[in-house]
């Protein structure tokens, strides 16, 4: 991680090409090892220089401006400053990598295997799963990021796109409502094809300083009262205050609440903005096959 940061010390911002050759330079690599791949296709040095840059970015040391650009942060620069290797474990002092790294932890069953876990102490089938929620929490963020820096139009549209994906409105229908004089609603969803069995959507494309509180609460409860729905969904691509939680909680209507990061989950489990990048398949002795010989 270190070659990276001094590849981004003397310039504004590289583009991830750019990075690349740099960073191969000042590490010193080779042609040979230039031209090793990973079992994808990918160069292994421009697999390995994208992790340690997303890393880095999820520390707060580097920052990207645009889309597949890089650029140092202070953070970037008092760790270059401290003129020794930069570590994971050199990460895991700063509260948003940790962060990061919680949410990239296997599921329960497996819980103590996190994504710096020593290779020498769990079995294969645990570095695959911690390896595999690593990913899925690279690109839970990536999707976060994009949700709140995109059209609040668009937003509304792709909240429908994932509502439908897990199988809402199947049945019935599910449309936005009209752009102004809406009252509050952004969409309804009809569960039925006569539109009796009716949720009611409110969607607000907010960024991460932002939150949904009690106003905005209280105005999509009031916006029910009128269409005298008795069921909400209320989507942001920020988070909810604990205000506008319990005004949820109390109010008469039954309201789901769904912030930015699992929105983003749902995206990911619902293939919503969101390809498979590469599969592998993991075998097994199949022990009846060899008892029925």
């Amino acid at each position: 991680m270190r070659p990276v940061l001094e590849a981004l010390a003397n310039t504004d911002q590289l583009p991830i090409k750019d990075l690349y050759t740099t960073v191969a330079q000042i590490a010193g690599l080779s042609d040979e090892i230039m031209q090793e791949v990973i079992p994808s296709g990918q160069a292994r040095f421009k697999n390995r220089i994208g992790w340690a840059a997303t890393h880095l970015v999820r520390a707060g040391a580097v920052e990207r401006p645009q889309r597949g650009t890089y650029s140092i942060t202070q953070r970037g620069r008092d760790l270059l400053a401290e003129d020794k290797d930069v570590t994971e474990q050199r990460l895991l002092e700063f509260p948003e990598f940790v962060e990061f790294v919680e949410r990239s932890k296997p599921t329960a069953h497996n819980s103590t295997v996190a994504v710096t876990t020593d290779a020498s102490t769990v079995s294969p089938e645990e570095l695959i799963e911690a390896a595999a929620q690593e990913l899925r929490a690279v690109v839970e963020s990536d999707l976060l990021n994009t949700l709140q820096t995109m059209d609040a139009m668009a937003f509304e549209r792709l909240v429908l796109r994932v509502l439908r994906g897990m199988g809402y409105g199947k049945d019935g229908s599910l449309n936005t409502t009209k752009t102004s004089g809406d009252d509050g609603i952004d969409g309804i969803i009809s569960q039925d094809p006569l539109g009796l069995d009716r949720i009611y959507l409110q969607a607000k494309r907010y960024q991460p300083d932002a939150h949904v509180g009690g106003p905005e609460m209280q105005k999509f409860i009031g916006a029910l009262t009128v269409q005298q729905g008795d069921r909400g969904i209320f989507i942001t691509s920020s988070t909810f205050t604990s205000k506008a939680r319990e005004f949820s909680e109390t109010a008469r209507t039954r309201i789901e609440l769904i912030d930015g990061q699992r929105l983003a989950k749902l995206m990911i489990d619902n293939q919503v903005g969101v390809q498979p990048a590469f599969t592998t398949t993991v075998y097994k002795i199949d022990g009846d096959f060899f008892e029925d010989l």
